[in-house]
């Protein structure tokens, strides 16, 4: 299935890796700053992972007032990169020698829900930049992932791309954006029937 694609576009978090620790701590600190005693854990991040980010603030903190929205907003996307850059988080398994071994045979890109920035914390902690030619991510220009698709396909005139993601908002976007979906069972979500699915990064050099 691989072969016969010029480009693989993936999803980060739960596909190539899992930042939860971090991410958890940048915002517990950050609800924290605003006056808010509630503390998220790891498993929260996991299961929000993958929505866009407006649609997390909105259905995750609506404890938080609406005139107080935007300043949380603004301190936890400034803790973020920091934490992020200095922290990182924890690559699956095979990941940098897998990507090695498919960069030389296909393009490669990352489209995510995420910050404007998070995808440059992950590329520079694990010096990954090599490997990937373009990204793109909902906070660039507030566009959902499968317009962000459409754009890395249209943007790098990709021909037979594949999406390979860990949750069912991954597959949804793939399918209105028209590219094949690859669904990553190792990661933070659960898919039933996918046509094609890997249980381990590794494993996208056999499928």
């Amino acid at each position: 299935m691989i072969e016969e694609r010029d480009s693989l576009i993936f999803d980060l978090d739960g596909t190539l890796w899992d930042a939860s620790e971090t991410v958890v701590r940048a915002f517990n600190d950050s609800i924290l700053e605003i006056g808010f005693d509630i503390n998220l854990n790891a498993l929260d991040i996991r299961n929000f992972s993958g929505m866009k980010m407006d649609d997390i603030f909105a259905q995750h903190f609506n404890f938080i007032p609406k005139e107080k929205l935007q300043n949380f907003e603004t301190i936890y996307s400034i803790r973020e990169k920091k934490y992020l850059n200095e922290s990182g988080g924890r690559l699956f398994p095979q990941v940098r020698e897998t990507l090695e071994k498919l960069s030389k045979t296909h393009r490669l890109f990352i489209v995510s829900n995420c910050l404007s920035g998070y995808i440059e914390s992950f590329l520079d902690f694990y010096d990954l930049n090599p490997y990937f030619e373009d990204f793109e991510c909902f906070g660039n220009r507030g566009l959902p992932k499968d317009e962000n698709i459409r754009l890395i396909v249209t943007r790098n005139e990709l021909q037979n791309p594949v999406y390979i993601g860990d949750t069912i908002w991954d597959k949804e976007s793939s399918e209105k954006a028209g590219v094949d979906f690859i669904y990553a069972a190792y990661g933070f979500g659960k898919i039933e029937n996918a046509e094609y699915q890997i249980e381990n990064f590794e494993d996208l050099l056999t499928t």
